[in-house]
C-alpha cells in the first residue's frame, strides 16, 4: 500500500479558530486523517506551506504502515526537526495522525488496540471556551464580571459537566486579550480573584475548576496569585508561568501547594525530558498535533509514569484533533482528564461524521470503537471549503 495523494482544507468554520485538515489517500481507497492545530494565533499560513512541502517531499509514494520510519524520517531529514518549532513538529504531528489513522482502518481496529489496548471505555473531559466568545448556547457571550462568570459556569454545570477552566485574568474591563504585562496589578488580582470566588460558588466544592494563566505571569506574580487562589481549592493551577524556563516553573511549584500543569507549546520527548526529570510539574499537556503526533505523545506519555506524572492531552482545536487524543487517553495509565471545546455552534464539528464533542453525556466522553481515530470525513460539507491537492 502506497500514499498516492493528500489534500489540505483550509476550513473555515470558526471566526478565529479554522481548522487545516490533512487527508492522506492510498492507493487501496483508504484515507486517513489529522488535524494542524496552529490555526490560531500567528503562523497559519506558515503551517499550511510546511504540511504541503513535508507531504510532497517525504510521503507522497511512501508505505503508510511505516509510521516510526516516516517519524523519524521528518524529524531528521527536515534537518530543521531537530530543533524544530511548532510549524515543524505541527506538520510532523498531523502527517502522523493521518498515518496511525490509515494503519488502524488498514487492520480494522482502533489506534488504541494498536498502541496496547484501551484501559477505559470512557474519558472525563473538562469544557473550555465558556468564557472567551466559544458559548454558542448563549450566543457567544462573553462575561466580565464575576456575577456573569458565575451564571455562565453554572450553565455549563447544569449542562452536565463536573470541571470546568478558564483564565480570570485576560479579559477585564476596558481591556481584551492583548498583551498583558509579567507584573500582576492589584487591580487585575483582585477581579482575577472575585471571578474565580464567584464560580467557585455558583458550581459548589464537588465541581473541577482548573485556572489558566497562559504564561503570563513574571514569577513573582505567579507564586503570589497561587498562594491566593489555595483556598478556592482549583483542580489545576495551568501556565503560571512562560513554559520556555524550566527553573521558572519549578519554583512556583515548590512556592505553591496547587497542582502544576503546563505544556502545550513544549514540542517532542526533548523539550519535556527536563521537566519530567526535575518534576517542575505535576501535570503534562501535550498536544497531540504539535508535540510530535500519536507516535511521540505516546513516548512523553510512558517517560512521565516513570515519575508517577499526569498526562492531560490540550485539545481546543477540531474534532478530528479530539479524536486523536482520545485514542490516547484510552490506554494511558497516567491520563488525568481530556480537555475540551464543546460549546461552539454546530458547524464547528460537522467536520466529521461522529464528533465525540456531540456524544458527552455528564461530562464523560466514550471511547470510540471504529477503526482508526474512530471518526470519519463528512465529504459533502469539507466539499465547501478550499482545497489543495497534491499528487
Amino acid at each position: 500500500m502506497r500514499i498516492v495523494s493528500a489534500d489540505l482544507y483550509d476550513v473555515n468554520t470558526h471566526e478565529w479558530k479554522p481548522p487545516i485538515i490533512l487527508q492522506l489517500h492510498t492507493d487501496e481507497g483508504l484515507y486517513g486523517l489529522g488535524e494542524f492545530p496552529l490555526c490560531y494565533g500567528t503562523g497559519r499560513a506558515a503551517a499550511i506551506a510546511m504540511l504541503a512541502e513535508m507531504v510532497e517531499t517525504y510521503v507522497l509514494g511512501a508505505d503508510p504502515s511505516g509510521i516510526e520510519a516516516m517519524w523519524q524520517r521528518l524529524f531528521r531529514r527536515t534537518f530543521w526537526g531537530q530543533g524544530g518549532g511548532p510549524i515543524v513538529y505541527g506538520g510532523i504531528s498531523t502527517i502522523d495522525q493521518a498515518l496511525w489513522d490509515i494503519k488502524g482502518k488498514a487492520l480494522g481496529c482502533p489506534v488504541y488496540e494498536l498502541l496496547g489496548g484501551k484501559m477505559r471505555d470512557e474519558i472525563r473531559v473538562y469544557a473550555n471556551g465558556w468564557y472567551s466568545g466559544e458559548w454558542a448556547p448563549g450566543d457567544n457571550f462573553v462575561p466580565t464580571t464575576p456575577e456573569e462568570y458565575a451564571q455562565v459556569a453554572a450553565e455549563v454545570v447544569a449542562l452536565g459537566y463536573d470541571a470546568l477552566k478558564f483564565n480570570p485574568f485576560a479579559r477585564w474591563p476596558g481591556h481584551d486579550w492583548g498583551d498583558r504585562p509579567r507584573l500582576l496589578d492589584p487591580e487585575r488580582a483582585d477581579l482575577g480573584y472575585a471571578r474565580v470566588a464567584a464560580v467557585r460558588e455558583a458550581v459548589g466544592d464537588q465541581v473541577g475548576i482548573m485556572v489558566e494563566c497562559h504564561g503570563h505571569f513574571g514569577t513573582g506574580s505567579a507564586i503570589e496569585m497561587g498562594r491566593r487562589l489555595v483556598d478556592l481549592k482549583p483542580m489545576f493551577y495551568e501556565e503560571p508561568v512562560d513554559a520556555m524556563n524550566v527553573a521558572c516553573m519549578k519554583r512556583v511549584k515548590e512556592s505553591v501547594p496547587l497542582t502544576i500543569a503546563a505544556g502545550e507549546r513544549l514540542y517532542t520527548r526533548y523539550q519535556f525530558r527536563e521537566y519530567i526529570e526535575s518534576q517542575a510539574l505535576d501535570i503534562l499537556q501535550p498536544d497531540v498535533g504539535l508535540a510530535g503526533g500519536i507516535t511521540e505523545v505516546s513516548k512523553i506519555a510512558a517517560y512521565a509514569d516513570i515519575y508517577d506524572l499526569h498526562v492531560q492531552p490540550h485539545n481546543c482545536h477540531g474534532p478530528i484533533a479530539t479524536a486523536a487524543a482520545v485514542q490516547l487517553d484510552a490506554l494511558m495509565p497516567n491520563f488525568y482528564i481530556q480537555e475540551l471545546v464543546p460549546f461552539r455552534e454546530a458547524v464547528a464539528y460537522d467536520m466529521v461524521n461522529e464528533p465525540l464533542e456531540m456524544q458527552v453525556v455528564a461530562g464523560r466522553m466514550p471511547v470510540p470503537t471504529g477503526p482508526g481515530l474512530g471518526v470519519t470525513l463528512n465529504e459533502a460539507y469539507m466539499a465547501r471549503c478550499p482545497k489543495r491537492h497534491l499528487e
